[in-house]
């Protein structure tokens, strides 16, 4: 594995997730899938709501997510969830990681199919949201790409896109 510089951390380790979330193992795919897709919600929907008291660039970068994120129905293309037809993605995903990072609520509840794990329930605005497998992968690797792309763009502390590719290179070859 590559390093990661210290103002790319955030970039790096969603990214990251990101790469794996598509390659999860067969046996718990699933779980696994959910783990990811978790984390990712979580990493990026807490940064996207920074408070506007945070000055330092990561945060500015992070409110640029935020934004992103409000101008997009999660009914929408490439997000394409129709249970909540009216809510906005950034909605749609502040509501998800509520319910996954509280747990002790135990809202999540698994969703089975013919004795087979194949997704997780999740419910948002009142509704159960089914999420299967493939729409968290999607989901996730969409939410990691907005992430990391925003945050690249109003990067101001160095090349964070070609620090990346280095990075990616690097790890290509191990």
């Amino acid at each position: 594995m590559g390093h990661i510089l210290q103002h790319a951390a955030e970039y790096e380790t969603v990214r990251r997730l990101s790469d794996m979330l598509v390659s999860a193992k067969e046996e718990y795919k699933t779980t696994e899938s959910y783990a990811l897709f978790s984390t990712i919600v979580c990493w990026v929907m807490q940064r996207a709501r920074t408070p506007t008291n945070g000055n330092n660039p990561a945060d500015r970068q992070a409110r640029e997510v935020g934004i992103a994120l409000q101008g997009s129905r999660i009914s929408a293309e490439p997000w394409a969830i129709n249970a909540v037809p009216e809510m906005t993605a950034y909605d749609f995903f502040i509501a998800v990681r509520n319910a996954v990072a509280h747990g002790d609520g135990r809202q999540i509840t698994p969703l089975n199919e013919n004795n087979i794990l194949v997704g997780q329930i999740i419910p948002v605005s009142g509704t159960k949201v089914r999420l299967y497998r493939a729409d968290m992968q999607r989901l996730g690797c969409v939410l990691a790409k907005i992430f990391c792309e925003t945050m690249a763009a109003f990067e101001q502390e160095g090349p964070l896109l070609e620090v990346a590719k280095t990075i990616q290179r690097a790890e290509a070859a191990e």
